[in-house]
């Protein structure tokens, strides 16, 4: 398939209208297909290509299962073979109930997914069911309610569109998720977190001079801490630092309170949520690209109001590469549905990891000056003074 191709990904509880809305994409634009999942076990065949349990062993020796989950006593599969025939045949509509599904299909799969949530009222879900004769509406509301309890424990992952179906028909719900699809789509950006994002290294050399006050350690040891800090701390480092400069506590307790304490203390550069906001309402994905350990790199992105103002965040630690590695741009990419050959931005302060790294994973740049002159190096794209001023350009197409 070609990275261009487009697919639909319905999400939603039972009795949502998924079938009805597919037929309906159908009759408006025959390249509308159901994408039919492998299905092991027992229930309705209509829908799913039904599979044995052996062959879809087959499938998952093969590393050609893209996700699978079990439901109502049966095992429901999402094959990468079967994508690569429904990409070659036309625009492939997928039905799926859990947001790891989505998830999993979004970064294992490189399609161009539209991603849809579909919604009703438990009631109406209910009455749906009971109206078309289901045997097991029990199971169904049952399903209705995990549904329910799965977006709560996703409340950051963003759909691209939203429709009540208790107030949308499906000729019209139809219509807009084909528009939706059509519509030009908006630039990947993919941007740094520390010191481009929010103000690290203030709140870092906050922490240190408030922890040698604190100890009544020697300004020659602050100025020590936060020299090795600046940059990057793990306990490693940590480790060494107690060991050099005789520190008053160990590794372990210090590493224990600092991670949480200068988690809490970050703020993002003023403007920068508000930008964040704006470029994601004018139609672009954006993703933090960090280096740094999952743990405190999460902590911070919530603590500072970031996780919920991208739509993907893609942490060194977690995905088993660091910047200026081009596996990490493509696990970023992958991560909202994108492919690094689609092309996009990379927003950052660093001119190695940022800027040279992203020009080698083939994306536009911006470096984040902060008022300072270029070192040298590779050349950015554009230069500009704060964050929110690099997001109001690649908001403006760039120019």
């Amino acid at each position: 398939m070609t990275r261009t191709q487009r697919g639909v990904l319905l999400y939603g509880p039972p009795a949502t209208g998924k079938d009805t809305i597919t037929q309906a994409l159908s009759r408006l634009d025959p390249n509308f297909q159901l994408f039919s999942r492998l299905k092991a076990g027992p229930g309705r065949s209509a829908g799913y290509r039904m599979a044995t349990q052996e062959q879809l062993e087959e499938l998952r020796r093969a590393g050609a299962v893209v996700y699978e989950n079990a439901r109502y006593d049966s095992t429901y599969v999402t094959d990468r073979p079967g994508l690569d025939d429904a990409f070659a045949a036309g625009v492939p509509v997928m039905h799926l109930g859990q947001v790891d599904g989505v998830q999993a299909v979004l970064s294992g799969y490189a399609g161009d997914w539209l991603t849809v949530l579909l919604w009703c009222p438990r009631e109406v879900t209910e009455a749906r069911s009971i109206g078309r004769g289901d045997a097991d509406t029990p199971a169904r509301l049952a399903a209705w309610d995990a549904t329910r309890a799965d977006l709560d424990a996703n409340p950051r992952f963003r759909f691209d569109l939203t429709i009540r179906t208790d107030e949308v028909g499906p000729e019209a719900a139809a219509a807009q998720i084909r528009q939706a699809l059509t519509a030009p789509r908006g630039d990947l950006v993919m941007v740094d977190f520390d010191d481009t994002l929010i103000d690290r290294l203030s709140a870092v050399a906050a922490w240190v001079a408030g922890y040698c006050t604190e100890h009544g350690l020697d300004p020659v040891v602050e100025q020590r801490m936060l020299e090795a800090m600046r940059i990057r701390a793990d306990v490693n480092l940590v480790e060494g630092l107690c060991a050099e400069l005789g520190l008053p506590e160990s590794a372990g307790a210090l590493w224990a309170r600092y991670e949480p304490e200068l988690a809490a203390s970050v703020k993002p550069f003023p403007g920068v949520i508000e930008a964040l906001t704006a470029v994601r309402e004018a139609g672009h994905q954006v993703v933090v690209v960090t280096n740094g350990g999952g743990k405190i790199q999460r902590a911070k992105l919530t603590a500072s109001g970031i996780a919920d103002a991208v739509g993907a965040v893609c942490i060194s630690e977690e995905v088993g590469a660091r910047k200026p590695d081009r596996q990490i741009f493509e696990a970023a990419a992958a991560s909202v549905g994108r492919d690094l050959s689609q092309g996009g931005w990379m927003i950052g302060d660093n001119a190695d990891l940022d800027v040279a790294g992203g020009r080698k994973a083939g994306l536009r740049t911006v470096w984040i000056s902060h008022g300072h002159p270029w070192p040298g190096g590779v050349k950015p794209d554009h230069v500009a003074p704060t964050a929110a001023e690099a997001f109001a350009f690649v908001r403006g197409g760039g120019r």
